[in-house]
């Protein structure tokens, strides 16, 4: 399992094979040392030697964290599988692996811009007829952009790397990323309207809250790869570049709909955002500060599924479900469980990979 330990004043120690984990007012919590995978650290939380000494001989890594975004990785000596992982995520970029990875994350985005398309276009059929059949169609345009991507890897992308084709797929991407964002920007009223993705500036409030979103959601990811021990900078469909989180980029494609587009969605049609948060200045439009928490505490709830309290996770993702039977996914066991799978699926230990996708 993958232990993340956010708590301030938590601390983790060891009892005969255990790992004993006290948190502020709560009952001490035991685990298994052989079942722990990894465990990412908040600020504030303390290990002892004992424990240290003890998951090292697990051969466990250990991430530190400071407000959702790792600054440190503990690997242990003992961790020859993060060698190994590590070495078959840079041959896969030579061979067939990084071009079938690639195509994967391209399915993932499209195949999420399609469906979050159609969560939208559900709630507008008797509201907004009008809306509701841009949407649809968008949604069926950005079908048949998938079935070009499929059938491009089944065919022409057969036997070549990943640097052969990745123009070929990028372009595919660009141009559902166009279909998708025309009616996206289409849903906020008047004075957010948008119609193009801008990025280094962000030109208008929305592309600075999809920004913002990026990358606290980003740091999240990188979390992720670090915990399954693969290469930060090793990425497939985005390419290398020095100081560029090439794979935390590539991973980053299946959570970027579920989770900011439709926070930033709800948040604006909901009216918790207006014109006068934003400062507009040489470097593109930004949040004002008392509104940059809001969107922080905001940004926090979404991705724990529904809770600003700092919290103790284990094991696999869950759904969580409220009062008003609202479907809640803790997206960040979802990104430690979709590196541990790419992870997986280097080594050999599953013939595919499946990426995130929204199930809603």
């Amino acid at each position: 399992m993958d232990i993340i330990l956010e708590t301030p004043g938590t601390r983790v120690g060891k009892k005969l094979e255990m790992l004993k984990i006290d948190v502020l007012n709560k009952s001490p919590i035991q685990v298994p040392i052989r079942e722990v995978e990894s465990i990412i650290m908040g600020s504030g939380v303390q290990i002892t030697s004992q424990a240290l000494q003890a998951l090292s001989s697990h051969a466990v890594n250990i991430v530190y964290t400071k407000l959702g975004k790792p600054y440190g990785l503990y690997t242990p000596f003992a961790n020859v599988g993060t060698v190994f992982t590590r070495r078959q995520q840079l041959l896969a970029y030579e061979d067939w692996r990084g071009v079938y990875l690639a195509t994967r994350f391209v399915f993932a985005t499209l195949e999420n811009k399609r469906r979050l398309l159609l969560y939208f276009a559900k709630s507008r059929k008797k509201t907004n007829p009008a809306k509701y059949i841009r949407l649809k169609a968008a949604a069926r345009h950005i079908g048949k952009m998938i079935d070009v991507l499929l059938k491009f890897s089944k065919n022409q992308a057969k036997g070549k790397k990943i640097s052969d084709v990745r123009m070929n797929l990028m372009g595919i991407e660009g141009r559902a990323t166009s279909i998708y964002f025309l009616e996206y920007g289409n849903l906020f009223p008047q004075e957010f309207k948008v119609l193009n993705r801008t990025r280094r500036p962000p030109r208008d409030p929305v592309n600075s809250l999809l920004s913002l979103g990026y990358t606290v959601l980003l740091g999240h990811v990188i979390t992720g790869i670090a915990a399954a021990g693969l290469e930060l900078y090793g990425g497939y469909l985005h390419s290398d570049r020095s100081g560029k989180p090439s794979l935390g980029l590539d991973l980053l494609e299946e959570f970027r709909q579920p989770v900011i587009d439709r926070l930033v969605a709800r948040l604006i049609q909901k009216k918790q955002f207006k014109p006068k948060d934003f400062i507009n200045s040489l470097h593109g439009f930004r949040l004002n500060d008392d509104k940059r928490s809001f969107y922080y505490k905001k940004l926090r709830s979404e991705i724990n599924g529904g809770s600003n309290e700092p919290e103790e996770l284990f094991g696999q993702p869950k759904v969580k479900v409220s009062k008003d039977k609202a479907v809640r996914l803790n997206y960040k066991r979802a990104m430690v469980r979709q590196a541990r799978r790419l992870a997986n699926y280097l080594i050999g230990a599953t013939s595919s990979y499946e990426p995130f996708i929204m199930n809603w």
